[in-house]
């Protein structure tokens, strides 16, 4: 079983940690503010599931039917 995030509507768009990336900027006031470069989208959510390797060498849920050659 591996770590993944899906999307709202349940789709994959990540296999494991989502690398939420951030930067140090001074703001007006000459603060240093930290902001998240890469946030995940609005909805996504982290699940687990087990990834396979395809026919075509690419990763797949195990249940996905793209994963057999047909």
């Amino acid at each position: 079983m591996q770590k993944v995030i899906k999307d709202k509507d349940g789709k994959i768009i990540n296999i494991g940690d989502w690398d939420c990336c951030s930067d140090t900027v001074t703001n007006e006031e000459g603060e240093d503010v930290v902001i998240e470069t890469n946030p995940m989208p609005e909805g996504a959510y982290e699940d687990t599931v087990e990834i396979v390797k395809g026919w075509d060498g690419g990763l797949y849920e195990s249940n996905d039917p793209r994963r057999i050659k047909t």
